[in-house]
């Protein structure tokens, strides 16, 4: 079997979103701007945005930290791998997996931070799960506090459109941001090698998924590899945009809006013949947060088609789901296996 087929994209497919009323727009250029994106968010979950406030500069540094950090030999990544830490933290090498032997093993390799809490943050002090300290290499100058700088940025730009989310939702101002006090946020940075048409396809970049956050702002790199899953059922490759994030929801933004808003399938294959990088950062709730619906759905509700999505009506807290969601496909605490 050969690697699996996609077709090309249209944007009325997964548009173009230009955020710039976002910024400096009057009240009712904002209104628009939200009834637009909450348009999107019922037909595809899946966008581009532009105009979004970061500069090149501040979209390449997390790349060029990357590369150093996947160019180290493995033993020094190895140092600091996931599945050593309690709390998911740390490096992935490819192919690894969690407690769940059905699923193949992604060809990737990842680098996982969160938001940064020193030893005397309340839910580190008192060994919250999820929420220990994050692993970093100790032999790369720099790393860590680029990783954190761009974390801060793309972190503003998150919540600057969670407004946009909770006017598209006809929610009050804070309606959604009232959840995020003590974030379970990620960064996750990822190296995909190439793969040959005359692989066999059994395993890929990325296994087909949903997110499970809020929702995610990826930052791809020129090489492409991203699709997702139209509502025709044909995969569709979604190029990179010079300048541009990629937005899609996770279920439980889907949750929130009673299935109003999509969170839309999507996987990773690398086709290029050429080195892939990407950096999603995951808008996470605080760990204790409920996740039901925020308002009602009249129409129908699309349940989840995937392994790892979240079903209506299960009222899990973010904390509950996640870890559940994590140690099914990651390692930690030393349960590694290798597919």
């Amino acid at each position: 079997m050969a690697l699996p087929l996609s077709k090309q994209i249209s944007t009325a497919e997964v548009p173009v979103v230009d955020l710039a009323p976002m910024h400096d727009g009057t009240p009712q250029e904002k209104a628009r701007l939200a009834a637009h994106m909450a348009e999107v968010c019922r037909d595809i979950g899946f966008f581009y945005v532009v105009n979004h406030g970061l500069t090149p500069s501040d979209m390449q540094a997390p790349f060029e930290a990357a590369r150093r950090f996947f160019a180290q030999p493995a033993e020094r990544k190895q140092a600091i791998a996931m599945a050593n830490s309690r709390d998911y933290r740390g490096y992935l090498p490819m192919k690894t997996l969690g407690d769940d032997p059905s699923l193949k093993g992604n060809i990737h390799e990842a680098f996982h931070f969160y938001l940064e809490r020193d030893a005397a943050h309340p839910s580190v002090a008192d060994a919250k799960p999820l929420r220990g300290p994050n692993q970093w290499p100790g032999d790369l100058p720099g790393f860590r506090d680029a990783l954190l700088r761009y974390y801060e940025q793309v972190d503003a730009l998150a919540y600057r459109m969670l407004g946009l989310f909770e006017q598209g939702l006809g929610l009050p101002e804070g309606g959604l941001r009232r959840y995020f006090n003590d974030p379970m946020t990620m960064i996750r940075l990822l190296h995909y090698p190439p793969q040959q048409p005359t692989d066999s396809g059994e395993h890929i970049g990325v296994r087909p998924h949903t997110d499970n956050g809020a929702f995610t702002i990826l930052s791809q790199d020129d090489v492409g590899g991203l699709e997702i899953l139209g509502r025709s059922g044909d995969w569709i490759a979604v190029p990179p945009i010079p300048g541009s994030f990629v937005i899609n929801l996770g279920e439980m933004m889907k949750l929130w809006s009673d299935g109003i808003f999509l969170a839309t399938p999507h996987r990773v294959v690398n086709r290029s013949g050429l080195e892939r990088y990407s950096v999603p950062y995951f808008l996470m709730p605080d760990y204790d947060t409920r996740i039901e619906p925020l308002v009602k759905n009249s129409g129908e509700f699309n349940e989840p088609v995937l392994h790892n999505t979240i079903a209506r009506g299960q009222q899990l807290s973010c904390g509950e789901i996640l870890g559940a969601v994590w140690q099914r496909i990651w390692p930690s605490l030393d349960r590694q296996r290798v597919d």
